[in-house]
């Protein structure tokens, strides 16, 4: 069996290669066939172009039939063969190879397929298989020597080539000899959409043929130029379905536009029915630009809103600026920014858009210029850039210095900015410092501004005093401003450097001399004008009394009295402001004497005291009486204008005399200090004269320069002896012309030997001179202590003997108020009684003369002693009159106002006394009268002492008072219920009353001195003490009266009550005075025009928060300039 298989396979083999035979026979013949058809297809498609010159159309069907019949062809005898020959598709079968090869074989015949369909029989059925494989051997055997492939013979395709020779040899014999008949057909073939013509007599010759291009939207002219045997007369092209005649320019040239050429544009040209080849202007897009933005970020420091410029490149920014530019372009790929220092491209800019940043610093311009890969354009687009640099800040500053001191400076100054500001200083240092090393550290103080304009208005006040300046200093001072510069760096500006010199020792001395020597003239001058209006007021007084009506001459005469009073008062008002203003600038560059400070606050109050109240009071009642044209009371209101004017003068006369020994004073102790100083200066000369490297001419100068101050110092003295000379009761001065000399002497010889190079010897004499100087020091302070002693103890003595002698006349007076009395008008001794007054009248002379030469001596003693006296002449006037007229009772009642005003002024003068002796007793602490320690000291809060009583002792006082008129009216009511009169049955009931109305008007004018201290600048420290006042003369009415009611009682309650408030008030301030230093201070308060600043800044403010915060900066500063014109 497994024979007969293998026989079987061997079959099956020979079989295969049979078949590939058989399909590689037909792939043969099927090329060859294939060549034939497709060579003789071809020349024969390509002579029918080359001679037909078909249209486009035919040319395409052409192309078309010839391409799908290759195609055919090589599918059916090329390519079908060839895939079967690799079992690629249905092949034939063994069975059907069988039949072919039998067919050839005739000894084969049917063997071959009947041994193919045993063995499918044997596959098939399972009986008698050994038969049917003996059967499949034994014809395999037989089959075996046959080759079946013999049965293709491939050399029976040598009869076919023919059919391929006969198109190949006429395809090489025309290639060969007209090689145009195939290639030009066959290109045209190849291009069967194009449209080719046939060959004409002449060329079209297209100028730039090859460079047919446009800008999209531009016009394009070609330019024809025919060549050839023959020229046609006109030419045309063809545009699709239109055609167009060129215009001739010659015989030969022709020219034709296309205008606004949108796309690519296909045309051929045409001249007696020949065309030229088809040309293609080509539309180039043209990169152009549509729109474009610049967004400008300002720098933030600005404030302004971020901002954004269409369709235009101009610029005008602040410097640091941030531009953004978004442009739009068409038809652009590339987008070039060409900047003075830098050119940008950018490239493929998303949706033909494109951005750029740039920070702007710098002047300058810009071009924009598009492009894309045709072209690029070729005109560009140039702006300008202009940069605005933030500018420095400006600054005018004015100066004011205060002329009532050297330590207050105003100024007043602009600063502006174009866009903003940011701080503002006063710095200032020192160049010269008096005594110290000079530190130059710069020292700044911020100043308030508003930040929110660029332009504003500053004031400043500038005290020197807060920063210890002292004669001689030198302090050189500015304003530096800063702007809000965010992107260089804040930039500041000066103002003018100013130096502040303070005037030396020797010239405040010397401004001193001169102002109180003005002083003093208008002192005199204000007692002349007051003696001479004395005399003015009696001579009108005379006239007056010689007429019975008032008329226009007398009303003339009295408002000329009137304008002169009122010249006199405005005089002396302007001593006292002069007065203050020397006080002040005294003490403001030194170290003032604590003793001679207080009693510059003393003549001071002398000063605030020259002109009371009543005064001016009783002007203004005398003016309102002009109208009234009443004669009695006019002579009595010019009486009593009179008294007061007799007092003003004696005031002014008084406080001059007192001013004068001040200034002497003043005058002794300044020597001393300057000599002291000199002597230290003369001192470290005389060390610089010991050393060895020290110039001879040098320190011969500086010796000069001392030689001069001595010499001033010298004046100084001789100012002393001549002011001395100038008091009414001149002080025993020692003359120290001794000292002097000596002193000049050897400074002189000091000065001689360093211009001669003796500098050991030269230091010798400076050692002594400074010594001397030393020594004369202290001579002078020893004497003028040792003279303050003996005056104050003299002083003493005589206000002891005054006070006794005041006591004396008291007891005298009350004595004669008691004894007439008792006495009859018509006793012999009532005359005798009247004569006593006379000689109490003399006795008060005497007492007057005494107070007020003592008064112009000791500046404790109140001013009030004046009203005192003038109140004991005016009611001893009054009470001899009555006497004289037998008018007894009103006689008693004006003795009764005599003794209360001599108690007063022996109230007044023991509280002087008291001040006294505390005063010595501070100055000489170490006295043996000083038993107890500390005392002599001044208590904590204690000041100054008091020039008259407190409100808590007018209070006490007040307080017995009330109980005493309570008590009157309690035996008044108990009277009147018996039916009696108010008095009767009551012995010195009258004598009573007067007794309390005197003191409750000593109470009224302890109150008014006390309002005149306490509340001279119209503050109210202590409550309304007037009201109170006016309160007790209603009560003064009504007891004199002798109408003490419940509503007199009830006001002497609320008195109290005021009184006790009043009280409270000066305990607190005690308390406060205590808080505050030993040094004093003036208290500045600002002018009126920082006032009117700080007012117009408010309300500057409150209308800035109605300004829209959106507002530009011009609006801004428009708004800021309309107030910088409401403040000017």
């Amino acid at each position: 069996m497994s024979a007969a298989e293998n026989n079987y396979r061997e079959l099956l083999g020979k079989l295969d290669a049979f078949i590939r035979k058989y399909y590689t026979n037909q792939l043969i013949r099927g090329g060859i066939y294939a060549f034939a058809l497709l060579l003789g297809f071809y020349l024969a498609v390509t002579l029918l172009e080359s001679y037909a010159w078909f249209s486009p159309a035919v040319r395409s069907v052409l192309f078309y039939v010839y391409i799908s019949s290759t195609a055919v062809v090589l599918w059916k005898l090329v390519l079908t063969p060839l895939f079967k020959l690799y079992k690629l598709g249905k092949t034939i079968s063994h069975n059907e190879a069988a039949t072919i090869v039998g067919e050839h074989f005739t000894p084969i015949k049917d063997k071959l397929l009947n041994t193919l369909q045993l063995h499918e029989q044997a596959s098939s059925e399972t009986d008698h298989l050994d038969l049917i494989y003996a059967s499949i051997n034994q014809k395999s055997a037989e089959l075996r020597p046959i080759p079946f492939t013999a049965a293709i013979d491939l050399r029976n395709n040598r009869k076919y080539l023919p059919w391929a020779a006969f198109p190949l040899l006429a395809f090489i014999v025309i290639l060969f000899s007209a090689p145009s008949l195939i290639t030009d057909s066959t290109k045209r073939l190849l291009e069967h959409s194009k449209t080719f013509s046939k060959p004409a007599p002449f060329d079209f010759v297209l100028n730039k043929a090859d460079q047919l291009q446009v800008i999209q939207y531009d016009d394009y002219t070609i330019d024809v130029k025919m060549e050839g045997k023959e020229i046609p007369a006109e030419v045309y092209v063809e545009i699709g379905k239109n055609t167009f005649r060129l215009e001739k320019e010659n015989l030969t040239t022709f020219h034709y536009t296309f205008r606004n050429v949108q796309g690519n544009t296909e045309f051929r040209l045409m001249a007696d029915g020949f065309y030229s080849k088809d040309y293609e202007l080509k539309a180039v897009p043209n990169p152009v630009l549509v729109d474009f933005s610049v967004t400008l970020d300002y720098p933030a420091y600005l404030g302004r809103k971020q901002e954004v410029i269409r369709n235009t490149g101009d610029l005008l920014v602040p410097a640091g600026t941030k531009a953004t530019w978004n442009i739009g372009t068409k038809n652009t790929s590339e987008l070039k920014i060409r900047f003075n220092d830098s050119t940008y491209v950018l490239n493929d800019g998303e949706d033909n858009r494109f951005t750029i940043r740039r920070r702007l610093m710098n002047n300058g311009g810009y071009a924009i210029s598009t492009g894309n890969k045709f072209l690029r354009s070729k005109d560009s687009v140039a702006y300008t850039i202009n940069v605005t640099p933030d500018q420095f800040p400006m600054i005018q500053v004015e100066e004011q210095r205060d002329s009532a001191s050297y330590q207050r400076v105003y100024f007043r100054g602009i600063i502006q900015d174009d866009y903003g500001l940011s701080k503002l200083q006063f710095r200032y240092h020192f160049l010269k410092r008096e005594g110290q090393d000079v530190n130059e550290e710069v020292i700044a103080a911020g100043l308030p501004f508003n930040k929110g304009v660029t332009q504003d208005q500053f004031f400043h006040f500038w005290d020197l005093g807060a920063i210890g300046l002292k004669a001689g200093d030198e302090i050189e001072y500015y304003f530096e401003v800063w702007d809000n510069d965010g992107v260089t760096g804040a930039k500041s500006a000066r103002s003018v450097s100013a130096v502040y010199k303070a005037p030396s020792l020797q010239e405040l001395a010397k401004e001193n001399d001169e102002r109180n020597k003005a002083l003093k003239d208008d002192l005199s001058e204000s007692i002349r004008k007051a003696k001479e209006l004395q005399k003015d007021l009696s001579a009108l007084n005379k006239d007056l009394l010689n007429k019975k009506n008032f008329d226009y001459e007398d009303k003339k005469k009295v408002n000329e009295i009137l304008k002169q009073q009122k010249e006199l008062e405005k005089q002396v008002e302007d001593i006292r402001k002069q007065q203050q203003q020397n006080t002040q600038q005294q003490n403001e560059l030194r170290n003032s004497d604590p003793e001679l400070a207080q009693k510059q606050k003393q003549l001071e109050e002398l000063f605030n005291q020259l002109m009371t109240p009543e005064m001016k009071k009783m002007m203004e009642e005398l003016e309102k009486m002009m109208a009234q044209v009443d004669k009695q009371k006019l002579q009595e209101m010019m009486n009593q204008m009179k008294l007061d004017n007799k007092d003003l003068e004696k005031q002014l006369d008084r406080t001059l005399e007192l001013f004068k020994q001040m200034e002497l004073e003043q005058k002794m102790k300044e020597t001393a200090e300057n000599l002291e100083k000199l002597a230290d200066d003369q001192d470290k000369l005389a060390d610089k004269s010991d050393q060895k490297d020290s110039k001879s001419d040098k320190l011969q100068e500086e010796q000069k320069e001392l030689n001069k101050e001595f010499k001033d110092l010298q004046k100084q003295l001789d100012d002393i002896e001549k002011k001395n000379e100038e008091l009414e009761y001149s002080e025993d001065l020692k003359d120290f012309n001794q000292e002097q000399e000596s002193i000049e002497e050897d400074m002189q010889q000091s000065d001689q030997q360093l211009g001669q190079g003796k500098k050991k010897d030269a230091m010798k004499k400076q050692k002594q001179a400074a010594q001397k100087m030393k020594d004369l020091s202290a001579k002078i302070k020893q004497q003028q202590k040792k003279q303050q002693e003996e005056q104050q103890e003299e002083d003493m003595q005589a206000m002891r003997a005054l006070l006794e002698n005041l006591l004396r006349f008291s007891f005298d007076q009350e004595k004669l108020i008691e004894d007439l009395k008792n006495v009859d008008v018509n006793n012999p001794r009532y005359l005798k009684m009247a004569q006593e007054q006379r000689k109490l009248k003399d006795d008060a002379k005497i007492l007057e003369d005494s107070l007020l030469a003592l008064s112009k001596r000791v500046i404790q003693i109140s001013s009030m002693i004046n009203e005192q006296i003038t109140d004991i002449n005016d009611y001893t006037e009054k009470a001899l009159l009555n006497l004289q007229d037998r008018q007894v009772p009103q006689a008693r009642g004006n003795q009764q106002f005599i003794l209360t005003a001599v108690n007063n002024l022996a109230l007044m003068l023991s509280e002087s006394l008291d001040q006294a002796q505390q005063q010595m007793a501070q100055d000489m602490p170490s006295n043996s009268s000083c038993k107890k320690p500390g005392q002599g000291k001044p208590k904590p809060g204690q000041g100054k002492p008091k020039s008259g009583p407190s409100a808590g002792d007018i209070k006490k006082m007040q307080e017995k008072l009330s109980q005493q008129l309570k008590d009157m009216k309690e035996k008044m009511d108990k009277g009147m219920k018996e039916g009696k009169k108010p008095g009767q049955g009551m012995p010195g009931f009258s004598e009573e009353l007067a007794r309390m109305a005197a003191q409750q008007e000593a109470l009224r004018n302890a109150l008014n001195q006390l309002n005149q201290q306490e509340n001279k600048d119209a503050q109210g420290k202590l409550g309304d003490l007037g009201k109170i006042a006016e309160q007790m003369e209603q009560n003064e009415k009504d007891i004199v009266n002798k109408r003490i009611t419940e509503l007199t009682l009830k006001r002497q309650q609320e008195i109290l009550t005021r009184l006790l408030e009043s009280e409270k008030a000066e305990r607190e301030r005690e308390q406060e005075q205590r808080r505050e230093s030993n040094e004093a201070r003036d208290i500045f308060k600002a002018p009126g025009e920082f006032e009117d600043f700080k007012k117009m800044k408010m309300r500057e403010t409150e209308l800035l928060k109605t300004v829209p915060p959106g507002f530009t900066t011009f609006y801004k500063n428009l708004v800021n300039s309309y107030f910088q014109n409401l403040s000017n």
